[in-house]
Protein backbone atom coordinates (compact mmCIF):
# COMPACT_ATOMS: atom_id res chain seq x y z
CA UNK A 1 0.00 0.00 0.00
CA UNK A 2 2.71 2.30 1.01
CA UNK A 3 4.59 1.80 -2.58
CA UNK A 4 1.43 2.22 -3.94
CA UNK A 5 0.87 5.58 -2.41
CA UNK A 6 4.40 6.35 -2.91
CA UNK A 7 3.98 5.89 -6.79
CA UNK A 8 1.08 7.74 -6.92
CA UNK A 9 2.49 11.13 -4.77
CA UNK A 10 5.79 10.92 -6.91
CA UNK A 11 3.70 11.25 -9.79
CA UNK A 12 1.82 14.27 -8.67
CA UNK A 13 4.81 16.04 -7.35
CA UNK A 14 6.51 15.50 -10.68
CA UNK A 15 3.54 17.29 -12.40
CA UNK A 16 3.83 20.14 -9.38
CA UNK A 17 7.24 20.60 -10.43
CA UNK A 18 7.30 20.81 -13.84
CA UNK A 19 6.73 24.05 -15.05
CA UNK A 20 3.54 25.03 -17.12
CA UNK A 21 3.96 26.42 -20.94
CA UNK A 22 3.10 30.22 -19.59
CA UNK A 23 6.22 29.87 -16.71
CA UNK A 24 8.69 29.59 -20.14
CA UNK A 25 9.75 32.45 -21.83
CA UNK A 26 10.45 31.43 -25.13
CA UNK A 27 12.58 34.56 -25.34
CA UNK A 28 14.52 33.89 -21.71
CA UNK A 29 17.72 33.18 -21.54
CA UNK A 30 17.51 31.27 -18.08
CA UNK A 31 15.99 27.71 -18.85
CA UNK A 32 12.83 27.18 -15.91
CA UNK A 33 13.42 23.71 -14.29
CA UNK A 34 11.27 23.71 -11.90
CA UNK A 35 7.72 25.25 -11.59
CA UNK A 36 6.82 28.06 -8.71
CA UNK A 37 3.31 28.04 -9.40
CA UNK A 38 0.95 27.63 -6.64
CA UNK A 39 -1.88 25.24 -8.14
CA UNK A 40 -2.50 22.58 -10.40
CA UNK A 41 -2.95 25.19 -13.29
CA UNK A 42 -1.23 28.31 -11.93
CA UNK A 43 -1.74 30.85 -9.64
CA UNK A 44 -5.26 30.51 -9.23
CA UNK A 45 -7.06 27.50 -7.37
CA UNK A 46 -9.33 25.82 -9.95
CA UNK A 47 -12.19 23.07 -9.60
CA UNK A 48 -9.26 20.93 -10.20
CA UNK A 49 -7.89 21.86 -7.24
CA UNK A 50 -11.38 22.08 -4.90
CA UNK A 51 -11.49 18.31 -5.86
CA UNK A 52 -7.52 17.06 -5.09
CA UNK A 53 -6.84 19.22 -2.23
CA UNK A 54 -9.53 17.81 0.29
CA UNK A 55 -8.15 14.29 -0.42
CA UNK A 56 -4.83 14.79 0.19
CA UNK A 57 -4.93 16.86 3.07
CA UNK A 58 -6.80 14.05 4.20
CA UNK A 59 -4.38 11.20 3.14
CA UNK A 60 -1.89 13.16 4.84
CA UNK A 61 -3.54 13.47 8.17
CA UNK A 62 -4.65 9.92 8.12
CA UNK A 63 -1.45 8.29 6.90
CA UNK A 64 0.46 10.36 9.49
CA UNK A 65 -1.61 9.30 12.60
CA UNK A 66 -2.26 5.90 11.85
CA UNK A 67 0.76 4.21 9.64
CA UNK A 68 3.18 7.36 11.02
CA UNK A 69 4.06 8.19 7.40
CA UNK A 70 4.98 11.51 5.88
CA UNK A 71 5.21 12.77 2.64
CA UNK A 72 9.01 12.52 1.86
CA UNK A 73 10.58 16.34 2.28
CA UNK A 74 11.72 15.35 -1.33
CA UNK A 75 8.38 16.04 -2.72
CA UNK A 76 8.72 19.83 -3.26
CA UNK A 77 6.05 20.40 -4.98
CA UNK A 78 3.56 18.98 -2.68
CA UNK A 79 4.63 20.41 -0.01
CA UNK A 80 4.27 23.88 -2.00
CA UNK A 81 1.04 22.57 -3.21
CA UNK A 82 -0.43 22.12 0.38
CA UNK A 83 0.79 25.25 2.04
CA UNK A 84 -0.21 27.30 -0.90
CA UNK A 85 -3.76 25.63 -0.01
CA UNK A 86 -3.33 26.34 3.78
CA UNK A 87 -2.39 30.03 3.03
CA UNK A 88 -5.83 29.92 1.75
CA UNK A 89 -9.06 30.85 3.66
CA UNK A 90 -11.26 29.57 1.20
CA UNK A 91 -9.38 25.84 2.03
CA UNK A 92 -8.77 26.23 5.87
CA UNK A 93 -12.50 27.35 6.87
CA UNK A 94 -13.76 24.42 4.96
CA UNK A 95 -11.28 21.43 5.99
CA UNK A 96 -12.62 19.48 8.75
CA UNK A 97 -10.25 19.66 12.08
CA UNK A 98 -7.38 16.80 11.61
CA UNK A 99 -9.39 15.27 15.02
CA UNK A 100 -12.45 15.03 13.12
CA UNK A 101 -10.27 13.76 10.02
CA UNK A 102 -8.55 11.03 12.12
CA UNK A 103 -11.69 9.83 13.97
CA UNK A 104 -13.60 9.06 10.77
CA UNK A 105 -10.79 6.77 9.40
CA UNK A 106 -10.31 5.34 12.87
CA UNK A 107 -12.09 2.04 11.71
CA UNK A 108 -10.72 1.72 8.43
CA UNK A 109 -7.90 2.13 9.84
CA UNK A 110 -7.88 -0.67 12.88
CA UNK A 111 -8.82 -3.41 9.72
CA UNK A 112 -6.14 -3.02 7.99
CA UNK A 113 -3.97 -3.62 10.46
Amino acid sequence: LEKSLLKALRKLDNYLNSPLPDEIDAYSTEEITVSSRKFLDGDELTLADCNLLPKLHIIKVVAKKYRNFDFPPEMTGISRYLNNAYARDEFTNTCPADQEIEYAYLDVAKRMK
